[in-house]
């Protein structure tokens, strides 16, 4: 297992997330999906392959969150492998290229998110089995290097159902195992939901905050802020 830093996710999680296992993480924008994956990597210790489509990867934001944790902000920078594919296509062959890239060193590989560029497409719907296709290989790593492989996605709304439901929801259900979902609520905390799980309940809960060192339990930034009020 590889620890999110998080002791409420990890345990909603099982311990963490898991080798040779995709596990998606989906939500609305600005819910943590980033930070969470960030993070993961950070604390992993080793390198971490990034397929970054959104430009969502900060290195300053890293930088910050090392060394606000005490790790060596360098020498985080220097384990995070970043590759930004411009369109859908380059994404298929970049996600091709980690089977050859990924090796024993590296401990975790993130694609963030899998499905902008999909949507970004005329003919999106006709994709789908391309999607299909990355999700195998990238679950071939997985198995291949023991490793976790996250897997964020972006939300639509359904207006038959009123709500928002995870992009390309039933290729990426099919593929991931695992399946968090990040929500924001009224008072600044977070709330993640465990929507499906090898071994764990569906439904299960855990809420955190978003700070300048990452992602924390909300209990315990709650508890810090009471101490610094005394």
């Amino acid at each position: 297992m590889l620890s999110t830093g998080v002791g409420s996710l990890d345990e909603l999680l099982g311990g963490g997330f898991a080798e040779g296992v995709l596990t998606q993480v989906y939500g609305p924008y600005a819910t943590g999906k980033t930070t969470l994956a960030v993070q993961t990597g950070l604390l992993s210790g080793g390198k971490v392959a990034y397929v970054d489509t959104e430009g969502g990867f900060s290195p300053e934001r890293l930088s910050q969150m090392a060394s606000l944790r005490g790790i060596d902000p360098e020498e985080a920078l220097k384990r995070f492998i970043l590759f930004t594919p411009s369109d859908f296509r380059e994404q298929r062959r970049v996600i091709g290229s980690l089977k050859k890239i990924v090796s024993a060193d590296f401990r975790l590989v993130v694609v963030d998110s899998i499905t902008a560029h999909y949507r970004a497409e005329e003919d999106w719907w006709n994709l789908t089995p391309e999607i299909s296709k990355q999700l195998q290989v990238l679950l071939w790593i997985a198995r291949r290097n023991s490793l976790p492989v996250i897997v964020v996605n972006q939300v639509h709304f359904d207006s038959r159902l009123e709500k928002t439901r995870p992009v390309a929801e039933q290729t990426l259900g099919y593929r991931c195992k695992d399946i968090l979902r990040l929500d924001r609520l009224p008072n600044g905390r977070g709330v993640a939901v465990l929507e499906r799980h090898r071994f764990r309940p569906s439904g299960l809960m855990a809420y955190f905050r978003i700070t300048d060192r990452g992602i924390e339990d909300a209990i315990d930034t709650e508890q810090e802020k009471g101490k610094g009020n005394l």
